[in-house]
């Protein structure tokens, strides 16, 4: 008996498959490259031979080594198989693609796909560099994304670490090799060992243990998170036991070697914590900080605007200073001072006294004054020389020098000098501030200079309708028809269905409610089994809502029943809109995706559509179904072609994340809303912007057209209402009586009123008359 631990290149095995080289060895098997001649492809064969209890025959057969290795050898053969029937259960692009599983020469193999491409390994090390962060976050997401998969199918991967993820030569990743069942095997083996069990610096301390039974997602999440840790440090982390006795691990923000997300590198260190009970419990939960957006930057204007304010109060504290050393009149004792301004006080306070004794009368700077100015001295003839104080005057002129100027002598020369009030600078120093402060605006202007004119239209129209200035003209008032108390808690969402006969709003509840627009009456509550609504669009006579969850879902507004649910993974749907008619749908999701679906198939959505750089958080169709539009985090928006899926144009430039999107009726203008509060109207058939606005400095929450192209409603987080016409530069319309605010907007179908969801829980219908919508034209 001869023990050979691989197969000889060119076996055949099943009649299908031929070796062609191994790939690698492990203590519980070994992996072949193989073909498969009846469908001309290259396979990965992955085959069952535990190193520690099994050999091999001369006929190739493999055998436990031992009788009293025979129970373990036959067990750990079954949960290969069991392995390799769970795997090829998932359908997902980046887990490893699992093709047959079948049992010969006495044990099993499994036929896997053959990924082309390098480990991560090799793949950081080929680059030369430390990843960046937008080419970690294109391999993170997906990963997570079938990660969370297997998780929810009680299955977990235990070996995730940078040799057993492939980058694809797309640049895709996939996860491979699972360690699954190699670890219930050494678990169960008399002769196991930890190496069987443990990768050391990617294992966390629970897998260290002869036992699974503190295992769970929580492991894979740390193994993931070391492999990060890797990528971003150049190094793996110590191992587990190690830092149990000694923590010497370098925290994350202090080792990486690149410019990364603060949220990025905190949710790995997070992740690392060496107890179970502080780390993340699922990948849902530690999504979202992994791959979080960093918290928006003040932008230029106001960073220039903090900077000037700051030397600013340097200047008028610096001024104040000079000016209390420069005035001759002394500051009272109570104003702060150089030391010895309280004595300078003081003796001030004594001069008026000393001014009518002869040593205050006759200093020797006293006489060219009067020699220039006779007529003046001789008015003063008695003052000027009193004889009979000659004898204290020469005790004086032993005396120091006073400490201040005669004030003759300071009054001479104030015709000369600035007032006392002012500070005086050195001539370079304000020629280099000048030059400064010259470029910086000249830069700006530069860099905004679409944007300046309508900035001073915005101010102008601000002044005009009364926003600034008494001497404004009335502004128009909108008139409350009617009022609908609606939720208990703010109204999130707001939406008319397709005859306008139906309002739908939601709250922080799971649950929809649907009133009747003519009678104000509540129609029926809808149940939202996957949690509260995140967003909601109504087309025709249905609504679809998207969810935290990940979930997207279709519910009748006649029945009140749900038709339809989608999902694709976990991550938050931000917005929902239908597409052209009400058997598709677009989700705009926090993993950078915009996904279409259709009626027809729930199992996956018809398109995906890639191409932001960060979370895409809004989401509009025109009315036609032609475009989709949707703006993100990255500050961008995009138009898309439904049908094509092709971005037919790309709108950058943008001042914050955008937030929200509105076509108008026509489908021919998009109004964009950031988080910073400012909106921009775009022209969808050019890269012009027609319009912008600026007032409102919180997140844009709602934005809604009315017919005719004319009016814009807009509200913010904070529950600010604005209502512009886009043919005059100027605020149109004031809502009285909306003291508590309100934070979604729509328009009905003929444009003539205005719909509220007030921060108060009640919807409040507000006319527009003709008189007042024909201001704006």
């Amino acid at each position: 008996m001869t023990q050979l631990v691989a197969l000889p290149d060119g076996t055949e095995l099943a009649g299908d498959y031929k070796i062609v080289r191994v790939l690698g060895a492990g203590g519980f098997g070994v992996t072949y490259l193989a073909e498969e001649p009846n469908l001309s492809r290259q396979v990965s064969i992955k085959e069952y031979f535990p190193s520690d209890f099994a050999s091999r025959t001369d006929n190739l057969e493999a055998n436990p080594r031992s009788a009293g290795s025979t129970s373990d050898y036959n067990w750990g053969l079954d949960r290969f198989v069991d392995e390799a029937q769970t795997l090829a259960k998932f359908n997902h692009s980046n887990i490893v693609k699992v093709h047959r599983v079948f049992r010969a020469n006495n044990t099993a193999y499994m036929v896997l796909h053959f990924e082309e491409g390098k480990n991560l390994k090799t793949w950081l090390k080929d680059l030369g560099r430390a990843p960046r962060q937008k080419e970690l976050d294109a391999i993170v997401g997906p990963l997570l994304d079938a990660l969370e998969i297997i998780h929810n199918a009680d299955f977990l991967h235990r070996d995730i670490a940078p040799d057993n993820i492939i980058i694809r030569t797309g640049g895709d990743p996939v996860l491979i090799d699972f360690g699954a069942a190699r670890s219930d095997i050494a678990a169960h083996s008399k002769t196991k060992t930890v190496s069987a069990l443990v990768k050391p610096g990617y294992s966390p301390y629970e897998q260290y243990a002869e036992t699974s039974r503190q295992q769970g997602p929580w492991t894979d999440i740390y193994a993931f998170a070391a492999t990060l840790y890797h990528a971003v440090t150049g190094k793996r982390p110590p191992d587990t036991p190690s830092r149990m006795l000694k923590d010497e691990m370098v925290p994350v923000r202090e080792a990486a070697l690149g410019g990364y997300r603060g949220t990025f590198l905190d949710a790995i260190q997070q992740a690392l914590t060496l107890s179970v009970d502080g780390r993340p419990k699922s990948v849902a939960a530690w999504r979202g900080a992994l791959l979080a957006p960093e918290p928006p930057k003040p932008g230029i204007f106001q960073r220039f605007k903090e900077k000037t304010e700051v030397h600013r109060r340097k200047d008028e504290e610096k001024q104040a200073a000079e000016a209390v050393v420069n005035t001759v009149v002394p500051p009272p004792p109570d104003v702060p001072g150089p030391k010895g301004g309280l004595l300078d006080f003081f003796d001030a306070l004594k001069q008026p006294a000393e001014a009518n004794a002869p040593v205050a009368a006759a200093p020797p700077v006293a006489k060219p004054v009067a020699a220039k100015k006779p007529a003046a001295e001789k008015a003063k003839p008695e003052k000027a020389k009193p004889e009979k104080k000659k004898a204290p005057e020469k005790k004086a002129a032993a005396l120091p020098p006073p400490p201040r100027p005669a004030p003759e002598k300071v009054r001479s020369k104030s015709k000369l000098r600035p007032k006392p009030d002012v500070g005086r600078r050195p001539l370079t120093r304000g020629l280099k501030s000048k030059i400064i402060i010259a470029a910086a605006l000249a830069g700006i202007g530069f860099a905004f200079s679409d944007r300046i004119p309508e900035v001073l239209r915005v101010q102008e129209s601000r002044i005009t309708t009364g926003a600034i200035g008494t001497s404004a003209t009335a502004e128009p008032v909108l008139k409350q028809i009617a009022e609908i108390k609606a939720h208990d808690a703010p109204i999130e969402e707001l939406a008319l269905s397709g005859d306008g006969r139906l309002v739908v709003t939601s709250s922080h509840q799971p649950e929809l409610k649907i009133w009747s627009f003519d009678s104000r009456q509540l129609k029926g509550v809808v149940a939202l089994e996957d949690g509260p609504a995140t967003s909601l669009a109504v087309r025709n006579n249905r609504v679809v809502t998207g969810h935290a969850n990940g979930a997207v879902a279709i519910y009748d507004l006649d029945s009140q029943r749900r038709l339809y649910r989608f999902k694709r993974n976990d991550a938050r749907i931000w917005a929902v809109t239908f597409v052209g008619s009400e058997e598709r749908v677009a989700a705009a999701s926090h993993d950078w995706m915009l996904a279409i679906w259709e009626t027809a198939s729930e199992s996956a959505p018809s398109a995906i559509l890639e191409g932001h750089e960060n979370a895409v958080q809004a989401v509009a169709a025109d009315p036609s179904g032609r475009w989709i539009a949707s703006g993100g985090a990255d500050r961008s928006v995009k138009i898309w072609n439904v049908e094509t899926h092709d971005a037919r144009r790309t709108y950058r430039n943008n001042s914050d994340f955008i937030s929200n999107l509105a076509f108008s009726p026509d489908g021919a203008t998009l109004a964009v809303g950031s988080l910073d509060g400012t909106i921009k109207v775009l022209s969808v058939n050019s890269n012009r912007v027609q319009r912008a606005f600026a007032g409102q400095n919180k997140r844009i929450t709602s934005l809604a057209l009315a017919n005719g192209d004319d009016m814009l409603a807009s509200a913010d987080e904070g529950g600010n209402v604005r209502i512009r016409s886009l043919k005059r530069s100027r605020q149109l319309l004031a809502l009285p009586g909306l003291a508590s605010g309100a934070r979604t907007v729509a328009f009905t179908n003929d444009g003539r009123t205005l719909l509220t969801g007030g921060q108060d829980g009640a919807v409040r219908l507000w006319s527009l008359p003709d008189s007042q919508i024909a201001q704006g034209n």
